[in-house]
């Protein structure tokens, strides 16, 4: 995915002097994907515990690229090192390949490539989170079930789950194709999802010590990527075109044409209005940080890692907000990502002096 540090930025075409709405624009998105990443790494947790419960040597699965050594702390960090090294290339690389495509013109590409890559994401994370609501549902109400209403739910389910999952992925793909702001709300609200789905799901199947380090490197990496690397030009070719247009416009003389902005970048993943525009890895990384939080909070029965990250990612969040009035574009990350691990790490430290928990369940927590 090469949009995984896109950064935030206000559309040079929108002039809104109403600092409120801009920011009720900015947070609510954010709001509504952290709330959706807690709730499914607890639907997540509560599954695999239910799992454990009946198959004792049940492990979720590691989606690490490059395995760690559990057997030596130095094979552990190194591991996890690689692995950041590992999505931050591929965050680079694939900077460099959509910036050469949308220089050359072929946008239509870029966009079909997204929408058949967006719908077989849709498709998988269907599968995987409908699989995991649908079982906890059913559970829930299973033992009241007739006989013949069990033996129905478990000759359709299969079917029913495939279904669902392209039905899913075909709208993953329609929302793509939706390039105006009047009809932008499905492509939204997808990317909401997304964004949600996919941080829970790289929180909760990688180590701990590789989330922390993907979720630092790619902050940094992002720094890099909007004021010199790859974003940086993509975002300057974006709005030299949308110039180019309104200049267009206004050579023709037409008084009847009014300029409509169209969302930064409508071939590529991002989250757009009128008033700002928010990349769909702002939100997973986001998303993810908060798990990651989750993870640890119920693995130390402490509410304070969950509680404070949250705290530290939304300062974060304001203060990339204050500066996003004085600059064009910025990386969406550093600042909530850093702010959010300072205060993950604070409510560690808290629940440790609280004696919520003891230092080797911390330790436990990265070996």
């Amino acid at each position: 995915m090469s949009d995984l540090t896109q950064g935030s930025s206000q559309p040079d075409s929108i002039s809104v002097d109403d600092s409120g709405a801009r920011l009720r624009a900015f947070i609510k998105p954010i709001v509504i994907v952290l709330i959706l990443a807690i709730i499914l790494s607890l639907l997540t947790l509560d599954y695999y515990n239910i799992l454990q419960v009946e198959d004792p040597n049940f492990t979720p699965p590691d989606i690490s690229p490059i395995p760690e050594n559990p057997e030596d702390p130095g094979g552990i960090a190194w591991g996890a090192f690689l692995n950041m090294l590992y999505y931050v290339l591929i965050a680079f690389i694939g900077g460099i390949i959509v910036l050469f495509i949308i220089k050359k013109g072929f946008m239509r590409f870029l966009i079909y490539f997204f929408a058949l890559l967006m719908g077989f994401s849709w498709f998988t994370f269907g599968l995987f989170y409908g699989s995991i609501i649908s079982y906890l549902s059913i559970s829930l109400i299973w033992e009241f079930l007739p006989y013949f209403l069990q033996q129905t739910i478990n000759n359709v389910y299969i079917p029913i789950l495939y279904l669902f999952a392209i039905l899913i992925a075909i709208l993953g793909v329609i929302s793509f194709g939706i390039q105006t702001f009047d009809k932008i709300w499905l492509r939204n609200t997808m990317m909401i999802f997304f964004g949600a789905m996919i941080g829970s799901l790289f929180a909760l199947h990688l180590p701990l010590l590789t989330a922390f380090l993907i979720l630092i490197g790619l902050s940094l990496y992002d720094i890099y990527a909007v004021f010199r690397g790859p974003l940086k030009g993509i975002i300057d070719h974006g709005r030299k075109t949308a110039g180019e247009v309104e200049e267009l416009s206004s050579i023709e003389g037409n008084q009847d044409v009014v300029y409509e902005p169209v969302p930064l970048f409508p071939a590529l993943p991002v989250y757009s209005t009128p008033l700002i525009n928010i990349g769909l890895g702002d939100f997973a990384f986001f998303s993810m940080l908060v798990s990651v939080a989750v993870v640890i909070g119920i693995s130390l029965a402490s509410p304070f890692p969950l509680v404070l990250s949250l705290i530290g990612l939304f300062i974060g969040v304001l203060y990339t907000f204050k500066l996003l009035q004085k600059e064009r574009a910025l990386p969406g990350l550093p600042l909530p990502i850093f702010g959010g691990i300072s205060c993950l790490i604070l409510g560690v430290v808290l629940s440790w002096v609280l004696g919520l928990t003891d230092l080797s369940t911390i330790v436990g927590l990265f070996v």
